[in-house]
C-alpha cells in the first residue's frame, strides 16, 4: 500500500483531559514494575486470549514441589547446581538471593534478585496465589512458553528460565530498572523522547511480525526499560502465532482462518502502539469510551494536544489511528518513512553511547573494587 504522510487534525471538542494524577494511580496495569491500578485508556477489541492453544498437553501437572517448565533448566539438577532437592528450603530461596521488591499487581510480584550460580541480577515474576485447577495454570504457564519461544532481540526482553513450585509459576528475565508507565510519570516524554520510544517498539514489533507472531498487549505497562534507557516489550500472555493455514484447537473450539501476516491481527497493534504514543507525547488520559474515544477511532487527532507536536508526528500518528484497518501501514511501511528513519538512526547513536558509557563506568567501578582489595 502507498503511504501518504498527511495529516488532518481536529477542530472538534475532544473530552480529554491532560493528566493530573500519576500513571501508575490513573492506570491499571500488569506491568512487572508498577503498582496495581487502572488503565489509562480502553484498548480497542482484539482478539481474546483463547487466540492460544491450552498447554495442558505440553505441562502436564506434577506433584513434585519443583518443576522446569523450560528448556533452559533441566529436568533434574546438573551435580554442581546450587539446588539440593533434599533440602526443605524451595528452589528460588536456594538459587537466588532477595534483593528486594520491584513491583506487586494483581499479576503477582517481581522480585529484584542476585543468582547464587552466576552472581548476576536478575528480576523473577511469581504468580500471585496457587493455581486453583488446570485451566488457570494453563493460562499461566502460556506467558512463560510463548516468551521462550521467541528469538532474542535487543528491544525484546530476555527470557531466563521458568519454573513451577508448590502451584506457582516463577519466570526469571534479564532485570530492566522501570517500566515506561512508571518512567513516564516521572519524566513526562518530550517529542524526542516519544520518537524514541516509537522506533525502539516499531523495531521490537517487526523482530515479532518477521517471526510470525503478533503482541496483542502493547501499552506502556507492558514496556520495560534498561539503565541505557533501551525500551524491551515483555508481558506476552497474549502473544499470538500466525500460521499458513492453520487449524488450532482454542479452548474446545477450532480455527482455520489465521494466516501468517494476517493484517487483521497487526493492524490492530499499530493503532495500540498509535494510542500509546499519542498518550505518552501529549501527556493525556485517553478515555476509556464516549465521544472522545470515537473521535480518536475515527482517526480525528485532538489539536488542543497535538498542535505542540510536528507536523512529522502528527502524519505519523494519523496513519497509525486510521479508522479501517486495511488503511494502516506496516510496520515495515513505518519504518521506511524518513522521518522515522532519521529518528531511528539517532536513536541508535544514542543507545551505543549510553550502552558504552554505563559498560565503561562498570568496568571502573569493578577495577577500583579489586585495586581497594589487593592493596588496602
Amino acid at each position: 500500500m502507498s503511504v501518504a504522510v498527511e495529516t488532518t487534525v481536529s477542530r472538534q471538542s475532544f473530552s480529554l483531559k491532560k493528566r493530573h494524577v500519576p500513571f501508575s494511580l490513573s492506570s491499571a496495569s500488569n506491568s512487572s514494575y508498577s503498582s496495581p491500578a487502572r488503565l489509562s485508556h480502553s484498548l480497542p477489541p482484539l482478539p481474546p486470549s483463547k487466540g492460544c492453544p491450552p498447554l495442558s498437553r505440553m505441562f502436564p501437572q506434577h506433584q513434585s514441589p519443583w518443576t522446569p517448565l523450560s528448556c533452559s533448566l533441566s529436568k533434574s539438577p546438573p551435580p554442581n547446581s546450587v539446588y539440593d532437592p533434599s533440602k526443605r528450603q524451595s528452589y528460588f530461596s536456594q538459587c537466588f538471593t532477595n534483593l528486594g521488591l520491584l513491583g506487586r499487581g494483581s499479576f503477582g510480584e517481581v522480585y529484584k534478585v542476585q543468582s547464587n550460580k552466576d552472581g548476576c541480577q536478575y528480576a523473577v515474576k511469581r504468580s500471585a496465589h496457587r493455581f486453583r485447577g488446570n485451566s488457570e495454570r494453563n493460562r499461566s504457564v502460556r506467558e512463560a512458553r510463548n516468551h521462550e519461544r521467541l528469538c532474542p532481540h535487543p528491544h525484546i526482553l530476555n527470557f531466563v528460565a521458568a519454573w513451577e513450585e508448590c502451584g506457582r509459576l516463577y519466570i526469571q528475565t534479564e532485570l530492566c530498572s522501570t517500566s515506561l508507565l512508571l518512567h513516564a510519570e516521572s519524566q513526562p516524554p518530550d517529542e524526542p523522547a516519544a520518537w524514541a520510544y516509537l522506533c525502539d517498539l516499531l523495531s521490537a514489533l517487526q523482530h515479532l511480525h518477521s517471526h510470525g507472531f503478533v503482541h496483542l498487549d502493547l501499552k506502556p505497562a507492558n514496556v520495560l526499560i534498561t539503565d541505557s534507557g533501551r525500551l524491551k516489550l515483555a508481558d506476552f500472555g497474549l502473544l499470538l502465532e500466525l500460521k499458513q493455514k492453520s487449524t488450532e484447537s482454542v479452548e474446545g473450539k477450532v480455527r482455520e482462518d489465521v494466516q501468517e501476516g494476517d493484517p487483521r491481527y497487526m493492524a490492530p497493534e499499530l493503532l495500540l502502539l498509535g494510542v500509546s504514543i499519542l498518550e505518552l507525547a501529549c501527556n493525556i488520559e485517553v478515555p476509556n469510551g464516549g465521544e472522545g474515544w470515537q473521535q480518536l477511532r475515527q482517526g480525528c487527532l485532538p489539536s488542543a494536544f497535538t498542535s505542540g507536536l510536528s507536523t512529522e508526528l502528527q502524519a505519523v500518528l494519523q496513519m497509525m489511528l486510521a479508522p479501517e484497518p486495511s488503511e494502516r501501514p506496516t510496520v515495515s511501511e513505518l519504518l521506511a518513512l524518513p522521518a522515522v528513519k532519521k529518528h531511528r538512526w539517532k536513536r541508535r547513536i544514542y543507545l551505543i553511547v549510553a550502552e558504552t558509557v554505563l559498560t565503561l563506568a562498570s568496568l571502573c567501578q569493578v577495577m577500583s573494587y579489586n585495586f581497594l582489595n589487593i592493596y588496602f
